[in-house]
């Protein structure tokens, strides 16, 4: 697998699949997409090859393995933050499954799914957390939870920051702008700025095909901004799976590292609805689900410039990174490190274009 970094030479934009045209903002998610680094690397791959216009060529091209998609920043790699850390202004809580305080219930989605608590009954307000954390931290959490855990902020990444423009469209026979016809757009800035240093974020991806180039320029997201694709073999050492990950035989909790697409919406597939156990894909484990805890779902649409499919892509949902499933393994005992970075998704194209990437831990 080839690793490759991603520099953007403008600020990125992630569309987030609402309607856009004059008058009307261009909105951006707070991360690129999967598909967007996918399809850029694909067609880079397609500009370079012996038969662009066949059909056995496209096929071939849509397998082509894209994942990752994570911040590098000062040689440091991180993932998105779990779900299952909450923070008031003095502490921090982890989030459990647990049963329903006395006199209390809810209608949970499916009959056996327990509910999710921190463990602090108290009532306190919520601290904004970043949204990305650095390799060791997140490893640390994976395997002790809360325990002797210190949230370092100089461990953690924001989101970029968003930059807004204003611009016209052009009358092309006039060269002069049309009038009323202004819109934004709302894209990522990649540079962060710690005191008087500003430093360049990157984005790793790991592309599977020995005929891209080693370095080369694309459009990447909407507007079709430039960023520099180049390859980075030393950065397969960020990719590791790190020590100390556990070999599990009782509660098992899996995060998100990258968005998953499932047909059963926030469920994963290889679940049935009825007993919520199933083999986890790419072990010989069952398990059953205990509890779940998701944020709001994540669009994903995009552009084609396929040969008699051009247009707007389909919108679909998918499971944000950073979501946390509980399962109680029912059989065996499963090797966290078996996991590292692998998908639970079950559709090939999903799995080829990097969804549902899952890091393992206890609870």
């Amino acid at each position: 697998m080839l690793k490759y970094r991603i520099k953007p030479l403008d600020p990125l934009i992630s569309r987030d699949a609402r309607q856009f045209g004059a008058g009307s903002p261009m909105h951006s998610l707070d991360w690129m997409t999967n598909t967007a680094i996918a399809g850029a690397v694909r067609t880079a791959l397609w500009k370079d090859s012996d038969n662009p216009a066949s059909r056995e060529t496209l096929e071939a091209l849509k397998k082509v393995p894209v994942k990752g998609n994570f911040p590098i920043l000062d040689g440091k790699i991180y993932f998105p933050r779990p779900f299952d850390i909450i923070k008031s202004a003095n502490d921090i809580y982890q989030i459990t499954p647990g049963e329903f305080p006395h006199d209390s219930g809810a209608n949970m989605p499916l009959d056996g799914l327990m509910p999710s608590f921190p463990d602090n009954e108290e009532d306190f307000k919520p601290e904004k957390l970043n949204a990305f954390w650095e390799k060791d931290l997140l490893t640390h959490w994976l395997i002790h939870g809360k325990k002797d855990f210190t949230l370092d902020n100089s461990l953690t990444l924001s989101a970029p920051s968003h930059d807004v423009r204003v611009h016209a469209s052009i009358d092309t026979s006039a060269g002069t702008s049309r009038d009323g016809m202004l819109f934004s757009t709302t894209g990522l800035d990649f540079i962060h700025m710690n005191g008087d240093k500003f430093s360049q974020e990157e984005i790793s991806i790991d592309a599977d095909d020995s005929n891209l180039p080693a370095r080369f320029i694309a459009p990447l997201g909407g507007e079709r901004r430039l960023a520099e694709f180049s390859r980075h073999d030393e950065d397969s050492s960020l990719w590791e799976c790190p020590e100390g990950l556990p070999e599990i035989d009782g509660n098992l909790r899996l995060v998100l590292a990258t968005p998953a697409m499932f047909a059963k919406g926030w469920l994963p597939d290889w679940l049935d609805e009825s007993t919520l156990t199933g083999t986890i894909p790419n072990t010989n484990i069952t398990a059953k689900l205990i509890s779940a805890v998701t944020e709001r779902w994540q669009p994903v649409s995009g552009w084609s410039y396929e040969r008699g499919m051009t247009g707007p892509k389909p919108m679909r949902r998918s499971v944000p990174a950073g979501s946390v499933y509980f399962f109680r393994i029912m059989n065996g005992t499963l090797d966290a490190k078996s996991l590292w970075l692998k998908s639970i998704c079950t559709g090939e194209k999903d799995i080829n274009d990097g969804f549902g990437l899952v890091l393992a831990g206890k609870w």
